[in-house]
């Protein structure tokens, strides 16, 4: 049986909050994903996650649920760790039947090699948001997740992404972009083409010299109109859902 085909997308920064982005993920998964082989979500699935305790959060349920019938109907679904989901674990792997891969992973397709993953690692020149990032993946910080009640857990996200807005609000976006070089560096590891998200800026690029193909793809925030990517026998190319969507500025990683 030939390989079939594999949907890649990212930064749907899910919430409770917006109802109406939920509806339009779970129509992604039935109108896009529906009959795809794999489906892969490079990070920020969600707005925020706690920890295993943000399961009972009310209102997500049709999002896990729309991610066990790709299971159940023979779609391998995996999640990527996003920043703003990087405490997504085994408890939500078996809630949706698939897998969570952390925040790269390696991939096969047709014979050729892929590299996926968030993206926020390529934004290398943004070195505060690296050291913090050190910090907040950190064993205690993981601990922490597991033991606290949901309502602190919840109180603290949310002053944790007040700040990071200011932060961002504050920078350069050139800081917060993907380093040309970090990216090459990658695709030189041996990957026919990198797959990522984070700096909603979606589009493809070629990296590579003369003689030298290192194409570098990147994915949309869903409020800027849903770009995602297809990988089959021919290769990656880029689509939008809906498909006559338009697109809107987002600061990276906002």
């Amino acid at each position: 049986m030939p390989e079939g085909r594999a949907i890649l997308a990212s930064d749907f920064h899910l919430s409770p909050a917006r109802p109406e982005e939920l509806e339009m993920f779970v129509r992604f998964t039935r109108e896009v994903v529906a009959g795809a082989a794999r489906f892969y979500v490079l990070g920020d699935l969600f707005n925020f996650w706690v920890g295993p305790a943000n399961l009972r959060v009310p209102g997500f349920a049709p999002v896990f649920d729309a991610l066990r019938a790709l299971s159940a109907a023979g779609t391998e679904v995996t999640l990527l760790h996003g920043n703003r989901d990087f405490l997504l674990d085994e408890t939500v792997a078996r809630r949706i039947g698939g897998r969570v891969a952390g925040e790269e992973t390696a991939v096969e397709h047709h014979g050729r090699r892929y590299l996926l993953m968030h993206g926020d690692s390529l934004c290398t020149d943004d070195v505060g948001y690296q050291r913090s990032k050190v910090k907040m993946r950190s064993r205690p910080v993981r601990w922490l997740a597991r033991v606290l009640p949901l309502p602190i857990a919840l109180w603290i996200v949310r002053r944790m992404r007040r700040a990071s807005r200011k932060s961002v609000a504050r920078k350069d976006p050139a800081e917060m972009a993907i380093v040309a070089e970090t990216a090459r560096a990658r695709l030189r590891e041996g990957y026919a083409a990198l797959v990522c998200g984070h700096v909603h800026d979606p589009g493809a690029r070629e990296l590579g010299g003369a003689g030298e193909s290192l194409p570098l793809y990147v994915l949309g925030a869903w409020r800027q109109g849903g770009v995602y990517a297809v990988i089959d026998a021919s290769g990656v190319r880029l689509e939008r859902f809906p498909p006559r969507s338009v697109l809107r500025s987002a600061r990276p990683g906002g």
